[in-house]
């Protein structure tokens, strides 16, 4: 059996569809071998978590959602880190549980219990939970099969925070940047809160041109992101509409003025 591993995130709308491309590519570039769980049937209820300080515990579900096959998953969370072995990862966060075995259209509570290691009371904590579908040993030689496994991010929300996310997201300041004769949107976040988004489009007036790739701007942080080369971006550009992501995995367009700093 050949065995493959995929990694998606369930931030961004672009990284699925690669995913979804590369699964593509991988049955066509194997049909001679065979396929095998070429799709992943592990669904996670939500695509981020929210962890307030004051709360002892948060819970979401895991679901099975094959009529009839089982499903065997590891469950743990990094810091970032997306290549580090479990074993190897320490967050303030204990999980239960590591592993579990779900029947056909079965469902699984998973707990997150914060630890009371200090995090910064000032601003969010993010980390990621990662849950892997484990397909199951073929008796067949020469079939393919496929490891899937899935990112979302739980955000550390600490008690002092005041103010509202939504809110937040005017403070965004946007600029256009040039590094080393390349283009980048700069995002420059002055508030407690990570800034998530789907996409962001650039434009004058009401005319944007979409860019599809997701990201993410730190609390009291910065981020830049590579504009390709192959896109049209002239001076003359002022506004930038950003499809921020809500708590709940929800889209909020907003529109700001951005600047161009050669």
């Amino acid at each position: 059996m050949i065995y493959f591993l995929f990694t998606a995130s369930r931030d961004s709308r672009f990284k699925s569809s690669i995913l979804n491309a590369i699964v593509c590519a991988g049955i066509v570039l194997f049909a001679n071998l065979g396929l095998s769980n070429a799709h992943a049937e592990m669904v996670i209820e939500s695509t981020r978590v929210i962890y307030p300080e004051a709360q002892r515990d948060v819970s979401f579900r895991i679901t099975n959602a094959s009529k009839d096959k089982p499903a065997f998953v590891q469950l743990w969370l990094d810091d970032g880190n997306s290549v580090a072995a479990p074993e190897d990862v320490i967050t303030p966060f204990n999980l239960t549980p590591p592993v579990a075995r779900l029947k056909a259209e079965a469902s699984q509570v998973v707990r997150l219990i914060y630890s009371g290691d200090p995090l910064p009371a000032d601003r969010e904590s993010v980390f990621w939970f990662n849950m892997l579908e484990v397909p199951p040993k073929s008796k067949e030689e020469n079939r393919l099969s496929f490891a899937i496994r899935t990112r979302i991010k739980v955000f550390f929300r600490p008690k002092a925070l005041k103010g509202d996310p939504i809110q937040s997201m005017d403070k965004v300041n946007w600029k256009i940047v040039k590094k080393e004769d390349q283009l980048f949107l700069e995002g420059q976040n002055p508030s407690p809160f990570h800034m998530s988004f789907f996409s962001f489009s650039l434009g004058t007036g009401s005319q944007f041109e979409p860019f599809i790739d997701g990201g993410m701007v730190p609390p009291m942080g910065t981020a830049t992101f590579l504009i390709p080369p192959d896109r049209k971006t002239p001076t003359t550009l002022n506004k930038v509409k950003v499809e921020f992501i809500n708590d709940y995995g929800g889209a909020v367009t907003k529109e700001f003025a951005v600047t161009f700093a050669p």
